[in-house]
């Protein structure tokens, strides 16, 4: 099965060689210096720092991972990892930022880096990247988007990438075995969704047709843009301009129809709450049937299910289409440019830091936080990885065992990868995860799935505005959307909501972005 696998992979990897998608997906390191400016002997001795990142659970991070204590071993950083549950890390950061006390090194957002650039706080990196840093410059050199990261001409984060990358993105997954059990024919559309949900809700009256996960703003900025809307300012690819999603009237369809599954009982009632882990329970254990999310975790919600009904199984629909005509889907884009660490500027050796980020970004270090040790965890064989049976079989029998296999050696982008590989979970998945690739990249050539492109870069005033406008807005929108799904008579204040953002400045923040487009491209 592995064996197997394994050749399935380097096929498909020279079949994206061939045709040019692995280079447009994500920048390559080839012919990059495999060394670290860290190995070099002339200055670096061994320092220790604080790096601080949030924490997935789906894979939590062990401080003294063996990949961890090899990253010290190759570059002389001693590296005391603190996670933060990604439920709190927001909070974290916000006090972090407030204080003045931000770790040596510290995983932020494209917003944090905008909103404190200007403080002093981050350490401008151009400097260090000329002299320290070969492989990271070719990587900015094969990848111009990156430049949109810099604020002020000044770079201040190191950017996660990719590598290698399954396509996948925020899709409609159903229990297709309860469809043919019950000669339900799929959906097409969300109107036909409705009627599906709602007949399995008449088969299954203790079941919640469907469950989301992280709050109502996840819910609605995916099913928003499915609708032909967004959620808070988004980048329209149809309009070819950015729009503030609440102020689009999709945006009231889409309020309108969860809040129709809502009351008739088909959504999860506990979907503003529901964490990670109690969505994956209510998936997993037969409690509900559908989501609209990251496609990837259903091959272990089969696998659970597989264990009491061998039948069961998630698989993914087409991209469903509107009652006004509207089929499109949110895909994650390449790599993961809205997500960068940053390094404190007061920190005490800047170039030590420096030096490791770039031996991140070389091909020896990619396959270390990817694969792990060689020879111990996996080995190389041409441009083909094959891990070790015996770290496979440590994991096969868990409920994740891909993420398990990451968490216990340190491993991927969940980990510290900044030029993540998605091989290692192509290998631990069953086929089904190639299959949706191919099905991800077809809709994406129809042009059925879009990802948001980086915001564009803007001056220090229109900077200080959106994090004043942005304040008042997020606060509207988290006092007032729950109501217009949870409550009947709702819709009736629907326009004093529309007028509040209007007031409180929805509109001045999507002349802000779309001024800052503009000069994109002058």
């Amino acid at each position: 099965m592995v064996k197997r696998t394994s050749k399935t992979i380097a096929v498909l990897m020279s079949s994206m060689l061939a045709t040019g998608t692995l280079a447009a997906c994500s920048p390559t390191t080839k012919g990059t210096d495999n060394k670290a400016a860290g190995d070099n002997k002339e200055a670096t001795k061994s320092i220790a720092i604080k790096w601080m990142r949030g924490e997935n659970p789906a894979q939590p991070l062990i401080k003294d991972s063996v990949v961890i204590k090899q990253l010290e071993v190759k570059t002389g950083v001693k590296i005391d990892l603190e996670a933060v549950p990604g439920s709190n890390y927001e909070d974290k950061k916000k006090t972090l930022f407030a204080t003045n006390n931000i770790p040596d090194v510290m995983m932020v957002t494209l917003t944090d880096i905008s909103n404190f650039a200007d403080t002093g706080m981050l350490l401008p990196l151009n400097d260090y990247i000329d002299k320290y840093a070969p492989n990271f410059k070719k990587i900015m050199q094969s990848n111009p988007e990156i430049n949109k990261l810099m604020i002020n001409g000044k770079l201040y984060g190191f950017p996660s990438l990719h590598r290698w990358q399954i396509d996948y993105g925020q899709l409609p997954m159903m229990r297709v075995d309860l469809l043919d059990k019950n000669n339900i024919k799929p959906p097409t559309t969300f109107d036909e969704l409705y009627q599906v949900l709602k007949k399995l809700k008449e088969i299954y009256p203790d079941s919640y047709p469907m469950t989301t996960r992280s709050g109502t703003k996840s819910l609605l900025d995916i099913l928003s843009f499915s609708f032909g809307g967004g959620y808070n300012i988004y980048y329209d690819p149809h309009k070819k301009k950015y729009q503030f999603g609440a102020l689009t009237p999709e945006f009231k369809d889409t309020l309108e129809y969860v809040h129709k599954l809502y009351k008739d009982k088909l959504l999860d009632p506990d979907y503003a709450v529901n964490t990670a882990q109690t969505w994956q329970e209510k998936l997993s254990s037969g409690k509900s049937f559908y989501f609209h999310d990251n496609i990837t975790f259903a091959t272990n919600f089969t696998k659970t299910l597989q264990a009491k009904e061998p039948q069961a199984k998630f698989d993914l629909l087409p991209v469903l289409g509107t009652a006004k005509g509207v089929k499109r889907n949110s895909m994650y884009p390449a790599g993961h440019l809205a997500e960068a660490h940053v390094i404190n500027a007061k920190t005490k050796d800047p170039v030590a830091l420096v030096k490791l980020f770039d031996y991140l970004y070389s091909e020896e270090g990619a396959d270390l936080l990817n694969f792990g040790i060689e020879g111990t965890h996996y080995t190389k064989k041409g441009s083909e990885y094959v891990i070790n049976d015996s770290l496979l079989n440590q994991f096969k029998d868990k409920q994740d065992p891909f993420r398990a296999m990451q968490s216990s050696i340190g491993t991927g982008y969940l980990g510290l990868a900044l030029l993540a590989d998605d091989r290692p979970q192509a290998v631990v998945s069953p086929p089904e995860l190639l299959k949706w690739d191919k099905t991800v990249k077809e809709a994406q050539a129809r042009g059925e799935l879009f990802a948001q492109p980086l915001d564009p870069q803007f001056t220090k005033e229109e900077r200080e505005k959106l994090k004043q406008l942005r304040s008042q807005v997020d606060t509207i929108m988290a006092q007032n959307v729950d109501k217009f799904i949870m409550n009947e008579g709702a819709f009736n204040e629907f326009d004093g909501f529309i007028k509040q953002l209007t007031d409180k400045g929805a509109l001045e923040i999507e002349k802000i972005y779309n001024d800052a487009n503009a000069r994109v491209g002058k």
